[in-house]
């Protein structure tokens, strides 16, 4: 079983972002690319904060989602209902 806590680093590897642009927006109270950041189990220093691993799993899914959209124009297909 792997860790259930991750740090700031880790977090930043994880969700394949850069760390300057993670501590920025943790410091902002902001989020990355319309994505809102999880919340720190603490709010301790940077240095020892630490972030559940499942919420940087949903927040990397949802970055991904999000980055996908404005790639494809953030587009959605609608699929035409039939009637029987």
């Amino acid at each position: 079983m792997g860790r259930l806590h991750l740090t700031a680093p880790e977090f930043a590897r994880y969700a394949g972002i850069k760390e300057d642009d993670l501590i920025r927006a943790i410091c902002n109270r902001g989020d990355i690319d319309g994505v809102a950041l999880p919340e720190a189990l603490n709010h301790a220093p940077l240095s020892v904060r630490l972030w559940l691993r499942e919420d940087v799993v949903l927040f990397t899914h949802a970055l991904s989602r999000a980055r996908a959209g404005r790639k494809y124009g953030g587009r959605t297909v609608k699929t035409a209902s039939r009637k029987s």
